[in-house]
């Protein structure tokens, strides 16, 4: 009897360390589970859906990287306030989302804060945090992080487009100020800049402002440009926002058909709007992406200058996000969220564009390979910025 039980003993404890070693090795393998072995889940929030940047930014994601990592990606409809943004956060989190990657900027802060309660982690591409917003935020344990044209980088962008033509004398303009009028900080740093250019060409102001100040005032006036005499420069007509009714569209072909306008400047969806309706003769610059649209454009003579985003320039942002879900997220040294820019390739004529575009329109091998992307999950973060801040043409096709 004695004997019985002991065996009865035996086997019980050996079947208990079975499984006990089972569940604490991974199956008996020895390693601890492969995050990567479990589908993330990522929603997008974009304030655009139709530019040729939107699309190409759209088609990295679910092209190429969605058939090379474990992930699936949700993106929201067109946002143009910051009621959408929280409701498509919303959808996302009933949708059991881990990450969020931002590129609507209506309320950044309220986008934090409301991924940061809920446990989900969020990061801004294409884009940054003002410098108040990064301190006030760069500490929450679930904001990843930010990389794009710092405000400075779009402003200057704006300015070097429209000091190009600026110096080769032309003195009439009209003006797409895009998402301006939802308060979306990109395009009105951009039309900034370009206004600003206009100033110091003229030795005028705008609206009695010059430089950096035009930022505020045209927030003070509800993200609209006004036209008017700038000096000896004129800005002659102005279209804003994504109505994409008749109004709009007649707005856009007045301006671009206008005789007093002679270069059309656009801070984004230049290809899209202006493109369109611009007569032969008449000059266009637009802040975009490169596309095999762009370098028809440029090859025709439609499109005259293009400060663009590769489209896989939001790869490093998806890494870093996915390291984090993977829990290894990338901090700085300090344990912060990371603040990183990057610039923009600049095209003046066809050939320079179609260069780009090459380099950039593989869905198989795109600027940013699954192999290049591999090296940044659970990098450090002197590791990530290194590899972030090496965006020009030249060091991308190394």
């Amino acid at each position: 009897m004695m004997k019985s039980l002991r065996k009865f003993l035996v086997l019980q404890l050996s079947l208990m360390m079975a499984l006990c070693l089972g569940a604490c090795s991974g199956g008996g393998s020895g390693q601890a589970e492969d995050p990567s072995a479990k589908t993330v889940k990522i929603g997008v929030l974009v304030s655009d859906t139709t530019s040729a940047e939107a699309l190409a930014f759209r088609s990295y994601y679910e092209d190429y990287i969605k058939s090379v990592y474990n992930v699936e990606f949700m993106f929201s409809d067109e946002l143009k306030d910051a009621a959408a943004e929280q409701s498509a956060i919303d959808n996302f989190i009933a949708n059991n989302c881990q990450g969020i990657i931002s590129m609507a900027s209506a309320d950044r802060p309220a986008q934090i804060e409301k991924c940061e309660s809920e446990k989900i982690y969020y990061a801004v591409a294409t884009g940054t945090l003002t410098d108040e917003q990064y301190e006030t935020y760069k500490g929450y344990e679930y904001y990843v992080g930010a990389i794009g044209p710092d405000l400075s980088i779009e402003y200057q962008t704006g300015y070097d487009m429209a000091k190009y033509f600026l110096d080769q004398g032309y003195t009439k303009f009209g003006m797409f100020t895009g998402a301006s009028v939802y308060f979306t900080e990109m395009h009105i740093y951009r039309a900034a800049g370009m206004l600003a250019a206009m100033c110091d060409a003229g030795n005028g102001t705008y609206n009695g402002v010059t430089g950096m100040d035009i930022v505020g005032k045209i927030m003070a006036d509800g993200g609209e440009v006004t036209t008017g005499k700038i000096g000896s420069i004129e800005l002659n007509g102005v279209v804003s926002g994504y109505d994409f009714d008749d109004a709009w569209f007649g707005k856009l072909a007045a301006v671009a058909n206008d005789p007093e306008v002679e270069v059309l400047l656009a801070v984004g969806s230049g290809q899209v709007t202006f493109a369109g309706f611009k007569p032969e003769g008449k000059m266009l610059g637009d802040i975009d992406c490169y596309t095999a649209d762009s370098v028809g454009l440029m090859e025709a003579g439609t499109l005259n200058y293009l400060a663009g985003k590769f489209s896989a320039s939001i790869g490093p942002i998806f890494a870093a996000t996915l390291s984090a879900a993977y829990g290894k997220p990338i901090r700085t040294s300090e344990g912060n969220a990371f603040a990183l820019s990057q610039g923009y390739w600049v095209a003046k004529d066809a050939e320079t564009a179609k260069k780009y575009y090459e380099v950039d329109s593989s869905v198989t091998d795109p600027a940013y390979s699954k192999e290049q992307l591999d090296t940044l999950i659970g990098a450090s973060y002197d590791d990530f910025a290194k590899f972030v801040s090496a965006y020009s043409f030249d060091e991308i096709k190394k």
